[in-house]
């Protein structure tokens, strides 16, 4: 008996497996839709790369350096990227939804209250809410993080703090792209997004906040959630902005 599974069959059970565990994500069970990131393999029987989730504090002065002396990295902005991802521990869409209304410099605050999506027929529009009610949050960020917005903000000419290289609305997809070639090749290759979140409570975690204090900050409705996927220990809890001030990112 032959195997007659091919590319379609694989792509149909993607959608299915994508289908289930996007319902999964809309209820705040699983952080994030693992299906969604999956690549097939090409005919010939190359393997899909895998997907790195995952960066530790100690791996970003390298990353930032890499990233500054890549020409394709530096046009398309993503070591400013890296910055926002890296201070603000949020989705991709969440960042990419940030325009300078949401900035209060006299607050050091950052509101995170919508996120890029891609509808079909319209193209790319912020959606005005987050993944879950508890994303709908005000955040105080490091200093280290507000300077680079304030430097950022007077060399704007686009409502969007991390436009495209013309000014518009950038998409989540193709920066999640971009981060891939710019990466690939090196000890970061399969880079994604996410890992900063996973970066951002491990050092919130360190640094001794509690689970509520990082679910607060990440966005999740459910400190089970940041606990399970996030931490590492119990500790007393201290700000998320002071915790965060020595992860100077900004070479």
């Amino acid at each position: 008996m032959h195997d007659t599974a091919g590319p379609g069959s694989a792509q149909h059970a993607k959608v299915v497996l994508g289908g289930i565990t996007g319902l999964y994500v809309r209820h705040d069970a699983i952080e994030n839709n693992p299906i969604r990131e999956v690549v097939l393999p090409k005919a010939g029987g190359k393997k899909a790369k895998k997907e790195r989730m995952v960066l530790e504090p100690e791996e970003l002065p390298k990353l930032r350096e890499h990233l500054h002396g890549h020409r394709k990295a530096l046009r398309r902005d993503l070591p400013g990227v890296v910055d926002g991802l890296g201070a603000l521990g949020c989705r991709i869409g969440e960042l990419l939804a940030l325009d300078w209304s949401k900035v209060d410099f006299a607050a050091g605050t950052v509101a995170i209250v919508g996120t890029v999506i891609r509808v079909t027929g319209e193209g790319l529009m912020v959606q005005p809410h987050t993944k879950s009610g508890a994303g709908m949050r005000t955040i105080t960020v490091p200093a280290w993080y507000l300077d680079i917005l304030k430097r950022r903000n007077a060399e704007s000419e686009s409502p969007w703090v991390y436009p495209t290289s013309t000014g518009t609305l950038r998409d989540p997809d193709n920066t999640r792209a971009d981060l891939r070639e710019a990466v690939g090749g090196t000890e970061w290759e399969g880079l994604h997004p996410h890992a900063f979140r996973h970066l951002v409570a491990t050092v919130l975690d360190a640094a001794g906040l509690s689970a509520r204090e990082i679910a607060d900050y990440l966005g999740h409705e459910r400190v089970s959630m940041t606990q399970d996927v996030y931490m590492h220990r119990k500790s007393k809890g201290r700000s998320a902005a002071d915790a965060l001030a020595k992860m100077q990112l900004e070479s």
